[in-house]
């Protein structure tokens, strides 16, 4: 059964709690559209949140902050993709969810909404709602992104069919990211990362089959899951699955199906959060 609470908080603001007895997540009210707290009952929150001051330096002339935690964005990534977005969000709270929804963002004619809900499984279903309010069709996809704290290991699965003749699997590096990066571990079936505090940025990208990501950290393990789509759908040369790596941060990115979205239509993309203590 879902509890549900909004307080305010010294550090983070005024917060959105949902929690299932078990898993406990938070959503700022404040600013973004941002999920700022996620753990399991009673132990540390596993996202980051960025310092006040803005010393990671990950922020824009024209007013982006991270901010932290989980936001999702429209997929393909553009100068677009950082509209400074620092206002108020509003929310309802409905039969067995909570609805968060965001003011359309001017540079990219989108509305998003997260929508939460436990759906008795042990996992929190994450759906992100990407609304086209522009008076013409937008090809986009939906892309969760969760900025978790540092020196933690991520993992994509991304073994294929096993066909004789055609190859199964493939990675995708961005900027002067290296297959040969000391954070980057490979075995037949999974590509993981380590965090560690390297000036360079390295992202990745693969489709996995498997349609799941996760990552361990403060004693707890993340595994997020969603929907498969064919590899030629997805932006990125076909991935579904992404992670990002600085200095100070770790993402886990997921996304969703391209598509052509007519005026005030929507694309849906859901994650399924699962979060137990390690040993």
């Amino acid at each position: 059964m879902m509890k549900t609470f909004v307080a305010h908080d010294s550090t983070y603001g005024n917060l959105l709690w949902i929690s299932d007895g078990s898993m406990e997540a938070a959503a700022s009210l404040d600013y973004g559209i941002r999920i700022m707290v996620l753990r399991c009952a009673g132990m540390e929150n596993i996202l980051y949140r960025q310092p006040d001051d803005l010393s990671d330096g990950i922020s824009t002339e024209k007013g982006w902050r991270l901010h932290g935690g989980h936001r999702f964005w429209a997929a393909p990534e553009s100068d677009d993709s950082y509209y400074p977005d620092n206002d108020p969000i509003e929310y309802a709270i409905e039969e067995d969810a909570v609805l968060l929804t965001q003011k359309t963002d001017p540079w990219t004619g989108f509305q998003k909404q997260f929508r939460l809900s436990f759906p008795g499984d042990g996992s929190l279903k994450v759906e992100h709602i990407l609304t086209n309010r522009n008076a013409f069709p937008v090809q986009a996809a939906a892309w969760g992104i969760t900025t978790l704290k540092g020196e933690g290991v991520a993992e994509i699965p991304y073994n294929g069919d096993q066909d004789g003749y055609a190859p199964n699997r493939s990675l995708v590096f961005w900027f002067d990211s290296s297959p040969a990066d000391s954070r980057l571990s490979y075995t037949k079936n999974a590509v993981n990362a380590r965090h560690l505090t390297l000036e360079h940025k390295l992202k990745i990208g693969a489709y996995t089959p498997q349609g799941k990501i996760s990552m361990e950290n403060l004693g707890q393990k993340l595994e997020i899951s969603f929907a498969l789509h064919p590899m030629e759908n997805h932006p990125d040369h076909g991935s579904n699955a992404e992670i990002y790596l600085d200095k100070h941060i770790m993402e886990l990115e997921t996304l969703g199906e391209i598509k052509e979205i007519a005026p005030n239509l929507s694309t849906i993309h859901t994650e399924y959060w699962r979060i137990r203590p390690t040993d």
